[in-house]
């Protein structure tokens, strides 16, 4: 992320993390000095996946983490086969072992904050990635095959117990860490009765009762969790009664009240408790409902629309339907007043109709098709291309940065010899580009395409847009890494980013995966310290450098002109320290804690140095990288907590409680700092 990114970006994450977010993105784990006693669970080790040489990356990561098998009730837990993990205890109230606790591993959605909102539409947005049930003794054992820099939450799920959630989980290599006890107390009972409102004594039966905890990112992840489990909801009886009685131990939370026929009943900020039951009642007003048709620009029908409606002087949960295939579509459950109406369907742009009464039951609403763009790509010769990757790409008023348009995938083109154009369909209202890859090229952009129709224009066919896009010739770097006396370094990785990107910053993960008007390669150096990165495009680079024996170093302000092939003085990379030590909270060994090492005082320039790893089992740290010369601290706090977001602040304290200062002297090669936490009060 650039410097002059940082401003706009800033803005966008507060909305979106706050502070969790920063609390929670470690940077990926380096190696650990690991415990020499054996894990108390057995493991079936699988086989380590084959190193490979570092490469250009030009194509994105091959995701290589699969959904869980889910256990089914007839299974016993089976013995974890991967080679990293984490394992732990179930216990209740009076430490007594819980066996089949259903447990789940699950990626956090504060991995992609950005993505947040098309996460919530959906109802599993990642799914378990590992699942098990706790033993008769109570252990459990979950893991995965392949370890990732990624954030992971921990579920444990039963009928009979609040729901517990441990987040800010990360896995290390060949790392088993044991999170210890983990207790299941008894959930607070919640239980009521849905009436009719104004006649407590005519109940509401079939009402569905829903209870809903947690953040946005909370809720998200609680989607990926299997339909089988457990959920806070639950459905009146005859005489409209409900009760709940695995809802959390403690904490606020809001409670909906939905029924055919009804409105919709909400009550938020209700405050559980396990010392007693929470009686929440509900009187369900007769509900509204809006009605109409959804249809394109030639009146056809148009079948799978998601209508979304909300009180447009409340800031409620929206009311959802769907279309039928005539078209036809029933929002139910609405109070009286007026709504707005968003229609969305695939191929269409969105509408909305504000000022829509409650009971409205003939709203016509046309729907825009979606443009289309017939792209074709040529060489600076004029000969057609057709083989290339194309990818369309929002572009704003600066020009120089770039958006990803979600709704619209990249796509492999592979033309015959009769067609010269690709086809990007379903484009939405915007100004964008389109970006191409080629083998044997820079990466190249069209010129601005604007597909917005005015406001007041009334819907019509589809308009198809023709776009030209002339690939660059490559540019190319070359360079040779050394250490500091000068010896050739082989197997250094050299990776290109935008001219002030700051590796260290927290907000870095965040937006890391939007696209650049800059190449983004990779390359390792070979047995004489050389490199060659190509193919480049044009623009401002700066180079990091990465070897484990010495420390990160970077080249920037670096001008790539058009097919230009440059030179670069030789890149000596200082040999620096290696930090380890080891962490305690009240003089216990601990895993899950993590280590946080920064450049002494309040800087974030481009020179600020941020490292961040997690302590092994043993409470054992290495950090992932050699350190220069010059004054740090070294703080830790404990992650894995219960409800991560509401143990902020006591992270932070840690943080603050925590910190020791260290100092690296000129030629040192190895420091040890130990941290003992004090006891949480």
């Amino acid at each position: 992320m650039t410097r002059r990114m940082v401003a706009a970006v800033g803005v966008l994450l507060a909305i979106a993390l706050g502070i969790w977010w920063w609390q929670n993105e470690p940077e990926a784990p380096g190696p650990v000095l690991t415990s020499p006693s054996a894990p108390a669970i057995p493991t079936a080790t699988a086989p380590a996946a084959p190193a490979q040489p570092a490469s250009r990356d030009t194509d994105p990561v091959p995701d290589e983490r699969q959904p869980a098998v889910l256990p089914t009730r007839d299974e016993p837990p089976a013995l974890p086969s991967s080679p990293q993990g984490l394992r732990g205890l179930c216990v209740d109230a009076q430490q007594r072992p819980l066996a089949d606790i259903d447990v789940y591993l699950v990626e956090s959605a504060g991995n992609e904050p950005l993505a947040l909102p098309r996460l919530q539409q959906q109802r599993h947005p990642f799914g378990p990635l590992a699942a098990t049930r706790t033993a008769v003794d109570g252990t459990f054992a979950v893991g995965l095959a392949v370890v990732q820099d990624r954030i992971y939450e921990l579920y444990l799920v039963s009928p009979q117990h609040a729901l517990v959630r441990l987040g800010g989980l990360r896995l290390l290599a060949d790392e088993w860490h044991d999170l210890g006890a983990i207790t299941m107390v008894e959930g607070t009972v919640v239980r009521g009765r849905v009436s009719v409102a104004g006649r407590a004594d005519i109940p509401v039966p079939q009402a569905t009762v829903s209870l809903a905890v947690g953040t946005a990112f909370s809720d998200a992840a609680l989607r990926a969790l299997p339909a089988a489990a457990p959920g806070l909801s639950t459905v009146t009886d005859a005489n409209g009664h409900y009760e709940l009685r695995h809802a959390p131990a403690r904490g606020a939370v809001q409670m909906t009240a939905v029924a055919p026929g009804f409105a919709r009943s909400v009550k938020s900020d209700l405050k559980l408790s396990p010392e007693r039951p929470v009686e929440v009642d509900f009187a369900l007003p007769p509900g509204l409902a809006v009605a109409g048709t959804v249809v394109d620009d030639r009146g056809e029908p148009i079948a799978g629309a998601r209508i979304e409606a909300w009180p447009q002087k409340s800031p409620d949960q929206a009311l959802l339907g769907r279309s039928d295939d005539n078209g036809r579509f029933q929002v139910l459950g609405l109070t009286a007043g007026p709504h707005r109406l968003r229609f969305i369907a695939r191929g269409y742009e969105n509408r909305d109709e504000l000022d829509v009464p409650a009971g409205r039951t003939d709203l016509l609403a046309t729907m825009q098709p979606r443009s289309r763009l017939r792209v074709r790509v040529s060489t600076p010769d004029g000969r057609i291309l057709r083989v290339y990757r194309l990818a369309l790409r929002r572009v704003f008023d600066t020009g120089d940065q770039l958006g990803a348009v979600t709704e619209v995938p990249e796509q492999r083109v592979r033309l015959d010899g009769l067609t010269d154009t690709a086809v990007i369909a379903d484009v939405p209202g915007g100004r964008f580009v389109c970006q191409v890859e080629a083998e044997g090229y820079a990466r190249s952009w069209s010129a601005p395409i604007d597909t917005r129709r005015p406001p007041e224009a009334r819907p019509g066919p589809a308009v198809e847009l023709a776009v030209e896009v002339v690939v660059d010739p490559p540019s190319t770097l070359v360079g040779l890494v050394t250490d500091e006396t000068g010896a050739p370094l082989a197997g250094a990785a050299v990776l290109t980013q935008p001219d002030g990107t700051l590796p260290d910053s927290p907000l870095v993960q965040a937006v890391r995966s939007l696209p650049t008007r800059t190449s983004n390669l990779r390359v390792t150096t070979d047995a004489f310290g050389r490199f060659r990165l190509e193919p480049l495009c044009a623009g401002l680079y700066q180079l990091q450098v990465d070897h484990p024996d010495v420390c990160r170093t970077f080249v920037r302000e670096l001008r790539v002109g058009r097919g230009e092939e440059r030179s670069l003085p030789s890149i000596a990379m200082p040999i620096g320290a290696e930090v380890s030590g080891r962490v305690r909270q009240a003089g216990r060994e601990a895993g899950q804690f993590k280590v946080v090492f920064t450049t002494a005082g309040t800087g974030s320039g481009p020179d600020f140095l941020r490292i961040e790893t997690i302590a092994a089992a043993d409470g054992r740290f290495l950090l992932p990288r050699r350190v220069p010369p010059g004054e740090y601290e070294l703080r830790a706090a404990a992650v894995g907590t219960a409800e991560p977001e509401a143990q902020i602040f006591r992270q932070l304290l840690q943080l603050q409680r925590s910190a020791i200062n260290v100092a690296i002297a000129p030629g040192q090669r190895r420091v040890e700092r130990d941290l003992d936490l004090p006891a949480d009060r």
